[in-house]
């Protein structure tokens, strides 16, 4: 029989933690055998100690944010056109303002191929199988009088059905930047610059209605189908209305799904710059078929317009800006024709 008294059983190790840093007590195992541990780097000059940062906000054009939407991207002193930590120079207050750079940086993709594509694939289906299946119940036909749209009521319930079945993929590409740590930059969508962004959209905007007036003579002979956006029958205010929701509605989430999400990921996985700028617009513009083959044509070229204006700038505002006015202004003119 022993004198020593009974020791302790000694704990047995967590076969879930993650293997710990020297000087550092295990992780728990909550973490969960797929937290790798991350190289030790030096602490960013803007937050002391934030050694654990994402390596990519340490990248030219990715720094921390300015207080002027949510997430990362480019920092003051590149705003500035001067390296961080530079005196204040000639771009500095009372300087002249340095020109804006060509083409806002790409971020760095935040997750591994196969993720993106998953993603990628989701918010695809989220925007486009709405429309798909409407061109099926289109093609099938059911032979029924579909005038329910006559009623105010049912219109008001499908109005706000269409705008939910096209806000849905927006707010998973929000959560989705935000989870990532990308924010709204990642897809162009930074400060809105009032003036420069202003002009710029209006710019396309003309430009996008002299292309429709050339591409709707060339493609006239393929066919065109009338489409009822605002029915005569509903009340005249309750038409402006859905002409306005419409326009907004369809400047913000197709250009953010087709331009800014899909295109960034895309060009994030290497594909080639031809099926970057083609694959999404090509989308997009099948799903306009309802109207006819020569407006699914014009659709397309004009997204190839917004196309080669994003992969150029990387800015979504003056794109949205432009579709929204482009949307608007037809069917103003739509219930401006219907009124005499």
């Amino acid at each position: 029989m022993s004198d020593r008294p009974d020791e302790p059983a000694s704990p047995q190790p967590d076969p879930w933690a993650r293997p710990s840093r020297p000087g550092e007590p295990d992780a728990p195992s909550w973490t969960g055998p797929w937290s790798e541990p991350q190289p030790d780097r030096p602490a960013h000059p803007d937050h002391p100690g934030d050694s654990d940062r994402p390596s990519y906000l340490d990248q030219p054009g990715w720094g921390p944010a300015q207080g002027n939407g949510w997430g990362v991207g480019l920092d003051q002193g590149q705003r500035s056109g001067q390296p961080p930590g530079a005196p204040p120079g000639p771009g500095g207050p009372g300087g002249p303002r340095p020109s804006r750079p060509e083409r806002l940086p790409l971020p760095p993709p935040p997750a591994a191929p196969h993720v993106l594509w998953l993603e990628l694939g989701l918010v695809l289906v989220l925007a486009f199988a709405p429309g798909a299946l409407s061109l099926l119940v289109l093609a099938i036909g059911t032979g029924a009088n579909t005038n329910g749209s006559e009623q105010l009521l049912p219109a008001i319930v499908s109005g706000l059905f269409s705008a939910f079945l096209s806000w849905s993929p927006v707010l998973l590409i929000a959560y989705l930047l935000v989870r990532s740590g990308e924010g709204r930059r990642g897809i162009g969508l930074g400060r809105f610059e009032g003036r420069a962004d202003g002009l710029v959209g209006l710019g396309l905007w003309v430009a996008s209605f002299v292309l429709v007036l050339i591409l709707a003579w060339v493609f006239s002979p393929l066919g065109h189908r009338e489409v009822d956006f605002l029915p005569n029958e509903l009340p005249q205010w309750f038409r402006w209305v859905d002409a306005l929701v419409i326009a907004v509605t369809a400047g913000v989430t197709e250009e953010v799904v087709v331009r800014g999400y899909a295109q960034t990921r895309l060009e994030q996985l290497k594909v080639p710059t031809a099926m970057v700028l083609v694959l999404p617009t090509a989308l997009w513009g099948i799903l306009h078929l309802y109207q006819g083959a020569s407006a699914a044509l014009t659709v397309f070229c004009l997204g190839m317009l917004y196309a080669w204006y994003f992969h150029r700038t990387r800015r979504l505002w003056p794109i949205i800006i432009a579709h929204g006015l482009f949307d608007l202004t037809q069917l103003v003119l739509l219930l401006a024709g219907s009124s005499h």
